[in-house]
């Protein structure tokens, strides 16, 4: 910034048409109108939901009173970040996935919802306040500056301050006129200054209701690390019950099959020396097989192509393997975490099968890149589409081994396709 555009920023006279002060006058002002409404109505729905819980009507008033609220608290954050140029993050705990009176109880017992309540209610009140003083400060200053128009139009000079039809000071002079006038230009140097503070006690009050405090910060926190923990656990139970399913059914059976061949091999060696070999070259094959599901087993595991060469070439021999035509774009400059690199090889595994399996697709689509410190993963096909989390499919499985790692795992499958699986690990290193 140079020396001129220094002297403008802090420049009384300037703070006046600044637009930061014309935008927290706005909000000032417009807070009245929004804070009735929000008090009148949060009053309203906390006293008819409570004086209707004893006949059960109670809890559907206040359930969807609580959705209002939280609307409107985002509503407040967003204006305030938008005029008064305040970011308010948003505190409320995460809903667990469970019945819906599990949802709903975790809503109600959440404390941002009842600060949200709060700070609707004292908004008419701090509303009323500030429309006062905005409206005061501002017209004083104008008032006066107005004074020489006045003595101009008015015949025998203005008269101000009239207290019992007794004016305490007659503006009779040009000379007055302009003195005053000069009074009201320099008492609106004042008024940037108020309406500044009254803007910063306004977001003060509202961090304090709307936004998360240090205690539950901490608590979030927890919970949050306490989900993912569970989250992990169940991924590894769900792993292990797999690949115990994959052992009883595929190699265990073979290596069983593997062990009657060759008893009865051991048998017939001295009686019938050609059926003794057909029995051996039945278990040979029989070896091979066992060998083939244990290393497709190992292959579910953790490939070894994704420990010594990553994940290009992990991904290109799961797309050589597809019955469905895949084209592979992995964008890395540099090898990501192993938890990261293991997450993304399983999601798009999973992604491959389920549209071989479900999605009917005649082509598909893997591309891998690093955005914003997240690893992106997209697999994209033009199948029939219809796929969502809660209809199976390991897409539940999936969002659960990526909410371990703490990222995100969205769906986007409209009837008719295309079918967007997209996970963003994070992966700063």
């Amino acid at each position: 910034m140079d020396r001129a555009a220094r002297w403008a920023a802090h420049n009384p006279a300037f703070e006046l048409v600044s637009g930061r002060t014309w935008a927290a006058t706005g909000y000032l002002m417009a807070t009245l109108a929004v804070g009735i409404f929000w008090s009148v109505f949060t009053v309203t729905t906390l006293a008819v939901g409570g004086a209707m819980l004893v006949l059960w009507v109670g809890f559907p008033i206040l359930i969807l009173s609580m959705l209002c609220w939280k609307g409107g608290a985002r509503g407040e954050r967003a204006f305030i970040r938008s005029t008064l140029g305040a970011d308010i993050p948003e505190p409320y705990r995460p809903i667990p996935r469970a019945s819906f009176l599990r949802r709903w109880r975790a809503r109600a017992t959440d404390p941002a919802t009842w600060r949200d309540a709060a700070y609707l209610v004292l908004l008419g009140p701090l509303g009323a306040i500030w429309f006062s003083v905005v409206t005061v400060v501002w017209s004083i200053p104008l008032a006066m500056a107005s004074v020489p128009f006045w003595y101009a139009a008015v015949p025998g000079g203005a008269r101000l301050l009239e207290i019992s039809n007794r004016p305490l000071l007659v503006i009779d002079s040009l000379p007055k006129a302009l003195l005053v006038a000069a009074a009201g230009l320099l008492l609106g140097l004042c008024v940037p200054p108020v309406v500044r503070g009254l803007a910063a006690a306004h977001v003060w009050i509202a961090r304090g209701l709307l936004g998360p405090t240090a205690g539950a910060e901490l608590v979030a926190k927890v919970e949050e690390a306490t989900a993912r923990r569970i989250v992990a656990v169940d991924v590894a139970a769900a792993e292990r019950r797999r690949i115990e399913r994959d052992l009883h059914d595929g190699a265990q059976q073979r290596l069983v099959a593997l062990a009657m061949d060759l008893g009865m091999a051991r048998e017939k060696f001295g009686r019938d020396p050609e059926q003794a070999r057909a029995l051996l070259d039945e278990a040979h094959e029989e070896a091979k097989r066992a060998l083939t599901e244990l290393r497709n087993l190992a292959r579910g595991i953790h490939p070894a192509v994704l420990t010594d060469r990553g994940l290009d070439a992990a991904i290109s021999a799961l797309a050589g393997r597809s019955t469905v035509p895949v084209e592979v774009s992995v964008e890395l400059a540099r090898r990501p975490p192993p938890t990261v690199e293991s997450a993304a090889y399983f999601v798009v595994a999973e992604a491959l099968a389920n549209v071989a399996k479900h999605a009917a697709a005649r082509h598909a689509a893997v591309r891998i890149r690093r955005d914003d410190g997240h690893l992106v993963v997209e697999v994209r096909d033009d199948g029939v589409g219809g796929a969502n989390l809660q209809a199976g499919s390991g897409l539940a499985g999936l969002a659960d081994r990526v909410a371990a790692v703490d990222g995100r795992f969205t769906v986007s499958s409209p009837a008719g396709g295309p079918t967007v699986i997209r996970a963003e690990l994070p992966c700063e290193s």
